[in-house]
């Protein structure tokens, strides 16, 4: 075989190999991962675009419990640093409050997981021993709660802008007669939802927080009545030892959840001896923050690579 006949071979040959080991993927696959009263609730995933056993992100979209959904809550650069980074993204719904209250919608999040787990493999050909949830805001609240139970939790969790301890000081119970008046409350049936209109889901979750509504339709009861109730929620009063390593990703200036509410989490999981980092930042909140400070993907990326070999 001459030289043009050798250099012909290898360049044929590395387009074969190239073309063989690189499988593009669909932009976007969706799946439900539970059904409810009949009620499909679905995740989206997105794999990179090369043949590999790709550890996990799961991520939960913020929204006050009551709005936001898995297409509008991911965002871009959050998908694309960690596709580059060779994981598959995990874009979750789960049912939204009032319809749902938050103790099943605590369900929600923990079934996602333990669906990964048991399916990831088969479905997606992913690392289900390799699981990270991530989650802004509320759905950073969520993204802990999956932590409750050690034989369910992930591997690791990160919380951006997330409030850590409900407390009832200062709460003000509005007029439940409200409710009954014609206005934005007036898309709430009994009908399950994980996948609302996005700006009328909004606009609802406005009018409660202004007549001091949004506690009671989240939980069901009056948190400033019932203390007691409320221990169930309470990341503090369901985390142990074995709960999954930790990063909490908080601005100094968030205009909703204070810094020190992310410290003193942070000090708690310090001397529960869990691994966990804080991240601070100057501005910004859930999505604002990352989109302000894309440095702050980069962490999350170090952070999970560290936790996940």
């Amino acid at each position: 075989m001459g030289e043009n006949s050798f250099l012909l071979f290898g360049l044929l040959m590395l387009f074969c190999t190239s073309t063989y080991s690189q499988t593009v993927f669909p932009e976007k696959q969706e799946f439900v991962y539970k059904t409810v009263d009949g009620h499909n609730i679905k995740a989206n995933i997105f794999l990179p675009n090369y043949i590999g056993f790709h550890p996990v992100l799961i991520y939960f979209h913020g929204g006050g419990f009551i709005f936001g959904n898995r297409d509008e809550g991911l965002e871009k650069i959050i998908k694309d640093k960690f596709l580059a980074a060779n994981y598959a993204v995990i874009s979750a719904d789960y049912r939204l409050a009032p319809e749902t209250k938050l103790d099943e919608i605590l369900n929600d999040v923990s079934d996602v997981v333990a669906w990964i787990r048991k399916n990831g493999l088969s479905e997606f050909k992913i690392d289900t021993n390799k699981i990270a949830v991530v989650g802004g805001s509320a759905g950073g609240y969520l993204a802990l709660s999956t932590g409750f139970k050690k034989e369910k939790a992930p591997n690791a969790i990160i919380a951006i802008s997330s409030p850590t301890g409900f407390s009832t000081a200062n709460i003000k119970m509005g007029d439940l007669s409200i409710l009954n008046q014609p206005g934005p409350y007036d898309i709430v049936t009994d009908s399950i939802v994980s996948y609302g209109d996005y700006d009328r889901r909004m606009t609802l979750w406005r009018f409660l927080g202004r007549n001091n509504l949004a506690l009671y339709e989240i939980f069901g009861f009056d948190p400033s009545r019932n203390n007691d109730k409320l221990e169930k929620f309470r990341l503090t009063t369901n985390i142990d030892s074995s709960y999954p390593p930790t990063l909490l990703i908080h601005a100094k200036n968030d205009r909703l959840v204070d810094l020190q509410e992310a410290k003193n989490f942070y000090e708690f999981l310090n001397k529960k001896e869990i691994t966990t980092e804080l991240y601070i930042v100057e501005n910004g909140h859930s999505s604002e923050l990352i989109n302000q400070y894309p440095e702050a993907v980069d962490k999350m990326i170090s952070f999970l690579n560290s936790q996940l070999k």
